[in-house]
């Protein structure tokens, strides 16, 4: 329970979006307070809710900002599920940043 309240955690990525970047099983770091008094912004890489999933999180690249809705890609764009398929998500969702 306590990675929970813990600023930073290890997330593990799953499959093979954000090749090259990240490969499947590889763990990274992310700070869920990076975003406690500004907004992603395009270029950063998120873990978000994943709207359809109430237990899963995807990590993906911030494309564009409008307002408070992002449009996340993966980095393997011909093999990614990203915004194109399931739209802008809401800031609501984002987890936080990716830092390693």
């Amino acid at each position: 329970m306590a990675w929970k309240l813990s600023p930073i955690f290890r997330y593990t990525v799953v499959g093979n979006s954000m090749e090259p970047t990240f490969f499947e099983d590889d763990k990274v770091l992310v700070n869920r307070l990076a975003y406690l008094f500004k907004k992603p912004k395009v270029g950063d890489i998120v873990v978000v809710k994943h709207s359809g999933y109430t237990d899963r999180s995807i990590i993906k690249r911030v494309k564009n900002v409008k307002g408070s809705k992002f449009f996340l890609v993966g980095d393997n764009i011909s093999n990614s599920t990203d915004s194109r398929h399931f739209g802008e998500i809401s800031e609501e969702y984002v987890v936080g940043k990716v830092v390693i």
